[in-house]
């Protein structure tokens, strides 16, 4: 239980800062309300035109891709960590990262083929 000590402490922090930002921001921060603020559009353009007009959903399709390959990225740090321990048992970890980044090329390779990442 003690192992966890300095975690709970760090989450406790984290609490009281947010609590203690916001706190300090309703305090001070100034205050002007007026009716372009109130209203359901933050930006002050009023909506125009239907809401059903047509849209690329092309940009959507690289976001998705973006994130995909990025928390497919993030699988790189845990190993990382462990891959000089596991250096005494085998070169197994390093054949399982290279058939995973394998994959991943793979991924790239299919998305340049079906040209994916083409903006028109």
């Amino acid at each position: 239980m003690e192992a966890f000590l300095p975690v709970g402490f760090l989450f406790i922090f984290a609490l009281l800062l947010c609590i203690g930002l916001f706190t300090v921001k309703r305090l001070l921060g100034p205050r002007n309300p007026i009716a372009s603020k109130l209203s359901v559009y933050e930006c002050g353009v009023a909506p125009e035109g239907n809401a059903r007009a047509p849209f690329k959903t092309h940009f959507y399709l690289i976001a998705v891709l973006f994130l995909l390959f990025d928390v497919e990225a993030a699988f790189f740090f845990p190993w990382a960590l462990v891959y000089k321990e596991s250096l005494a048992q085998g070169p197994a970890l390093l054949i399982a990262m290279l058939v995973y980044m394998g994959f991943l090329v793979l991924g790239l390779v299919y998305i340049f083929r079906k040209d994916c990442l083409r903006l028109n």
